[in-house]
């Protein structure tokens, strides 16, 4: 190919490229003060924090960046949400056996909240997506992912649980059992606890309630049994718009509550459902699990294909430090 010769540049052009420049670099600095999330995946907030860069594969359409979001100094790694392109949209989450699983559903027009329903796995360290599997009908929303360590995986939808064996879910023909949810009982969340399944409902306008089983009574039940309100070992108060719940190893309830354009992270004790504490955090925050470190994970949904650009975009399943979470974001 011939090489491309650029005619001479007056002192009047250098001039105009040199406030060009500076001018970047003026925006750069502000940029970095407000906190930005840039596509290069390397984010900045007002303290200098670098929350690292953002992991899995970025999808094809939305903004160039991501914007800035409460407690950003608090998160220290971020991954893509898979399968934004087709749809799919992020619910539940939980960590198990070294892996993260979120559940979604798939949505192709804003406004739709049921569809095909699938779990997700990924590699925490590399945002690497390692498999998925589809859940059976009458899944639609799959709201919530939980796992009590005794090699089953809970997906909450919300009038069914269905269950299924960890080590069996990615396999060609994966066996699925099904329960009906009881009176009072929703599957609009689950959390992940010792030994147990915590399933919850959320309500928009009033608080709703959470209940604990056994995960060795829900092993029992008979494919088709009702899990009912009067089996749960004990129940939770919990506030309205509640997206998400995980346990922390000290035994304390965490709730994401959430819209699209807001969200925040709720602290409770779970024997008298009060806030001990409450801190901001991404918009569209739905499920969060702990890992054993003591780390919180997260997935907003705020950027998936469905939802107009308009509001916030931050599609990402990010790691949080509880410890550095500020009730002032």
């Amino acid at each position: 190919m011939d090489q491309i010769r650029r005619p001479p540049v007056d002192n009047a052009e250098n001039g105009q490229r040199s406030t060009r420049r500076a001018l970047a670099r003026r925006l750069t600095r502000i940029a970095a003060a407000i906190g930005f999330i840039g596509a290069s995946g390397v984010s900045f907030d007002k303290h200098g924090i670098d929350a690292g860069a953002i992991l899995g594969m970025r999808p094809s359409y939305g903004p160039a960046a991501t914007g800035t979001v409460p407690n950003l100094a608090a998160i220290d790694r971020l991954i893509w949400m898979p399968g934004l392109d087709a749809g799919w949209n992020p619910q539940g989450l939980a960590v198990a056996e070294g892996r993260l699983f979120v559940s979604a559903y798939r949505s192709r027009r804003f406004g739709q909240y049921r569809g095909r329903c699938r779990v997700f796995r990924l590699d925490p360290v590399t945002g690497r997506e390692i498999g998925h599997v589809d859940v059976p009908p009458p899944c639609g929303h799959a709201g919530g992912l939980a796992y009590a360590g005794d090699g089953t995986l809970y997906i909450a939808d919300t009038r069914t649980l269905f269950a299924v064996a960890l080590d069996a879910a990615f396999a060609a023909t994966p066996a699925f059992r099904s329960f009906p949810l009881g009176s009072g009982v929703g599957g609009g969340l689950a959390a992940s606890g010792r030994g147990a399944v915590w399933l919850g409902s959320y309500s928009q306008e009033r608080g709703g309630k959470i209940f604990e089983f056994r995960a060795a009574m829900l092993d029992a039940l008979a494919a088709g049994a009702a899990v009912e309100a009067k089996a749960a070992a004990r129940q939770s108060s919990i506030p309205s718009q509640a997206q998400g719940a995980a346990v922390d190893p000290d035994g304390s309830l965490w709730i994401a509550r959430s819209d699209i354009a807001w969200g925040s992270l709720d602290k409770l004790d779970p024997a008298t459902g009060r806030i001990e504490a409450r801190y901001p955090a991404p918009g569209g925050i739905e499920g969060i699990a702990f890992d054993p470190s003591g780390r919180l994970w997260a997935v907003s949904e705020a950027g998936s294909r469905h939802i107009p650009l308009r509001y916030p975009f931050f599609p990402l399943i990010f790691r949080v430090d509880p410890a550095r979470l500020r009730s002032g974001g």
